[in-house]
């Protein structure tokens, strides 16, 4: 097993942990596929990316739902091969936050959680969970990008005004030049 990332506070124990694990990250193009370890401990839930090395942790007492949801999450491997995957740990906070993760065994790593929650010590965040997940926001990536596009249509139109109607106007005005 994997070295734990973080100190362990007093009177935490690892309950659960999958070093095969994914976690759903939120971008402005939709979502990004974070390979890594997932570890479940009495009082908090942990990811450890396996790339950078980064770490973050939730409280287990803020976590209100854990369940297996039914999703299309889907990622590219290399240029001829992708993955699907069709089902994740949902995880939604007090604070309406939501969250996704891919452990091995999806609904043995949220019972484990409930498990835990029942004892788990209330602690404060140090990382808020977002508000809204990408994996349901759908195809967001598609409307950023239109939306960029139309700005660049925008600023060029614009610019193609100025440098028609600009030297127009000045001549109309009488502009006669130095």
């Amino acid at each position: 097993m994997k070295n734990f990332p973080l100190p362990l506070n007093a009177e935490e124990t690892i309950l659960n942990c999958d070093e095969k694990s994914v976690y759903i990250k939120n971008s402005l193009l939709g979502y990004n596929v974070i390979f890594g370890t997932l570890w479940l401990t009495s009082q908090r839930l942990v990811f450890q990316s396996s790339i950078l090395g980064n770490s973050f942790a939730y409280p287990v007492k803020r976590i209100v739902k854990a369940l297996r949801a039914d999703v299309n999450i889907y990622y590219k491997v290399s240029r001829y091969q992708s993955k699907t995957y069709d089902a994740a740990l949902y995880l939604e906070f007090d604070n309406g936050g939501r969250e996704y993760f891919i452990p091995q065994d999806i609904a043995g790593f949220a019972q484990a959680i409930l498990d835990a929650k029942v004892s788990a010590p209330s602690l404060p965040y140090t990382q808020t969970p977002p508000l809204r997940s990408a994996v349901e926001q759908g195809n967001r990536g598609l409307w950023v990008i239109l939306g960029i596009m139309v700005g660049i249509v925008l600023l060029f139109l614009c610019t193609a005004c100025a440098c028609l109607v600009l030297p127009s106007l000045l001549s109309v005005l009488g502009g006669t030049g130095g």
